[in-house]
């Protein structure tokens, strides 16, 4: 049952529940002690825990691991470890990892991904979610027994990493018209892959790739998923030079003549439209999630500086229209996560 602000205990210490540095706006309302229906005292452990591990594994290094254009392999068995890998494919998958938080449900995801937004590198935030997140549910949710045990356990603990490949050079966002295609062998025993993918969050560091391909004729219909691994014959990856999100691994991917066992179709042939709008859905959401809380970064910020910076003869923060723009960012980044915590409950 949901607490109140009076009642929610932060950590096991016994006081109100005001969380953070309370700088104003700088955290989401019930961070300082507002009323919500939405959380529990799991809730309130679980914000805490993502919190320690991200200002010690993650924030300090960003800049380093941006530069780098890379982040060290432990971390994802560290975020392991910390409960926060399992978090982010929709559902808390316990017959691969064991138990989670207590009564786990879309709220921790919902903390474990603003949490994790608070280093406000999108590079480093994507390398360690971006493709688990995205990449791994469709297996989770519509591939065979086989396919999940061959991959599932693997990338939730972060010895292996999985990647989406939807985004062609021709064809983005018109997942219908796809041209990465599938032809299914004389034998009918393994499909032949021949296409690109492009803009592959993750791509060059995975090991599985769930890609959507051409099976049948044109338009939705004739779309299907296949789950390929990077040592068969014919994958080829390349990352991309981009202007920001350095250490994600962003990818252009070439399939040529690539032998995929039938096995490794995830559900129905012809079926990987439907999939890859389910999947959407998860998908967008958490991203709304990650952009909102890279605005708080930016409006926590602008309000600790606004407190330090004096021009005119007193702080920026004491102009009025200074004040009126952090109110105005404020109301959009609380109403914003207003909205994403509305449709989390939904």
């Amino acid at each position: 049952m949901a607490l109140s602000a009076a009642e929610l205990l932060s950590a096991g210490t016994g006081e109100k529940n005001e969380f953070g540095e309370q700088v104003p706006w700088g955290d989401p309302s019930w961070y300082r002690g507002w009323n919500s229906p939405f959380y529990s005292a799991s809730h309130v452990a679980y914000r805490a825990k993502v919190r320690e591990f991200v200002e010690a594994e993650i924030e300090p290094y960003c800049n380093e691991w941006d530069e780098a254009k890379q982040v060290p392999d432990d971390l994802l068995a560290k975020a392991f470890r910390a409960q926060v890998l399992p978090a982010l494919v929709g559902y808390w998958p316990t017959e691969y990892v064991g138990p989670g938080p207590e009564n786990f449900d879309a709220f921790h995801e919902l903390i474990a991904i603003d949490e994790l937004s608070r280093c406000g590198s999108g590079g480093v935030l994507w390398n360690l979610t971006g493709g688990l997140s995205i990449g791994l549910p469709p297996v989770l949710h519509f591939g065979s027994q086989y396919l999940k045990d061959k991959c599932a356990r693997a990338c939730l603990t972060g010895e292996k990493r999985i990647c989406l490949c939807i985004t062609e050079p021709y064809a983005g966002s018109d997942v219908a018209n796809l041209r990465c295609s599938a032809a299914l062998s004389a034998d009918g025993s393994h499909y032949v892959v021949n296409g690109e993918k492009k803009w592959i969050t993750n791509g060059v560091m995975s090991d599985f790739f769930t890609v959507a391909v051409r099976t049948g004729g044109k338009g939705m219909g004739g779309i299907s998923l296949l789950l390929i691994e990077k040592e068969m014959a014919g994958v080829e990856c390349k990352q991309m030079k981009c202007s920001g999100v350095w250490s994600s691994g962003t990818t252009y991917i070439t399939f040529d003549d690539v032998k995929v066992p039938k096995a490794n179709l995830i559900g129905e042939e012809n079926k990987g439209f439907m999939y890859i709008m389910n999947n959407f859905n998860h998908e967008r959401w958490a991203l709304c999630v990650q952009a909102n809380r890279f605005a708080r970064v930016c409006l926590e910020e602008s309000i600790k500086y606004g407190m330090r910076r004096r021009t005119f003869g007193k702080k920026l923060m004491e102009h009025p229209v200074i004040r009126w723009k952090v109110a105005e960012m404020a109301r959009q980044v609380d109403a914003t996560h207003a909205q994403l915590e509305n449709v989390t409950w939904q």
